[in-house]
């Protein structure tokens, strides 16, 4: 009999341990595992798991918080417009591992991969540098689910940040303030940009690349051709190539007509120029390789400055095609 009860005893701290394995997968801090809503006026959020944390700040009834770990049977780990604390679990409802979301968020990886699927087998809608903000529209057991530019799929969880809207702003801001003062630099001869700073050990068509990455967020605007007004497609080549001495006619279909050489896209290296139709008998639409079958342009009102890969480009546009202008 002691032996029948000592088993019993050992099932059951086995099975305790297993179904507490779930919620200490996710307990990394970074994974968003999924979301709720608060069912509360002024519900605080502390420090830590207990009445005794200090409080950060307050949520209140239908806000939803996203669940970094769901600590113990009292206390969920959330983020909450950016604020990472703990809230009691009484003050939470609709807990749920995927969910409908609107925020802002901020890639924090190098070069993280927007996905079509929750998953990293899925394929790779577009490949998005440190920094990017885009909306977050959904969330899905460690996934998030995202709209940037003219693509909506989804970016682990744990490479990115939310940040809230006035931070997403000022991040913007920023970026074209730093912009707008490379461009009252005179530009007779060859400046060097203010955005990522040029690796001498990089070719010039690849410094001009990744200067065009830095512009990826800002606003689409018909005939601007800088940062604090916003750019439309040549308005944006136009800029970025001047940033390094090199003049081009302000029009897409002028700069297909007027400068540079011709090259096959086989040829195609970072710094290239890549034209489409929309028409299927004249240029439209110009962008700049950026290497890996992407470029990067100013798409559209709705949509500003974006990566997008020369594939998915041609589900809007028929490809025209490419010149060399340096």
């Amino acid at each position: 009999m002691k032996t029948a009860k000592k088993l019993i005893v050992t099932l059951l701290i086995i099975v305790t341990i297993a179904s507490m394995l779930p919620i200490y997968a996710s307990a990394s801090g970074t994974i968003a595992w999924g979301a709720a809503n608060v069912n509360g006026s002024s519900v605080r959020i502390r420090s830590g798991p207990g009445l005794d944390h200090s409080v950060l700040t307050h949520a209140n009834r239908g806000d939803i918080v996203v669940i970094i770990e769901r600590t113990n049977d009292e206390w969920h780990k959330i983020n909450f417009h950016g604020t990472i604390g703990y809230m009691n679990v009484s003050f939470l409802e609709r807990i749920r591992e995927a969910a409908n979301f609107n925020k802002s968020g901020a890639i924090t990886g190098s070069v993280v991969n927007m996905r079509a699927r929750p998953n990293t087998t899925s394929s790779v809608l577009v490949s998005h540098r440190a920094g990017t903000v885009m909306s977050i529209i959904g969330i899905n057991n460690g996934w998030y689910k995202v709209e940037h530019g003219n693509h909506t799929g989804y970016i682990r969880s744990d490479l990115m940040a939310i940040v809230s809207r006035t931070e997403a702003a000022a991040t913007l801001t920023a970026t074209a303030a730093a912009a707008t003062a490379a461009s009252a630099t005179p530009v007779s001869t060859q400046v060097t940009p203010t955005g990522p700073a040029p690796d001498p050990n990089r070719s010039l068509g690849q410094q001009i690349a990744d200067y065009a990455v830095s512009y990826v967020g800002h606003n689409y605007v018909w005939g601007g051709s800088s940062p604090s007004t916003g750019f439309d497609c040549s308005g944006l080549v136009t800029y970025v190539l001047r940033q390094f001495g090199i003049r081009v006619t302000r029009s897409a279909s002028g700069q297909y007509r007027d400068n540079g050489t011709h090259i096959d896209r086989s040829e195609l290296v970072p710094g290239d120029l890549v034209f489409f139709s929309t028409n299927g008998h004249s240029v439209t639409h110009v962008g700049i390789y950026i290497g890996d079958g992407r470029f990067v342009h100013a798409s559209g009102t709705n949509v500003g400055v974006v990566i997008t890969s020369l594939n998915n480009a041609n589900r809007v546009r028929t490809w025209f095609g490419a010149k060399r202008v340096i």
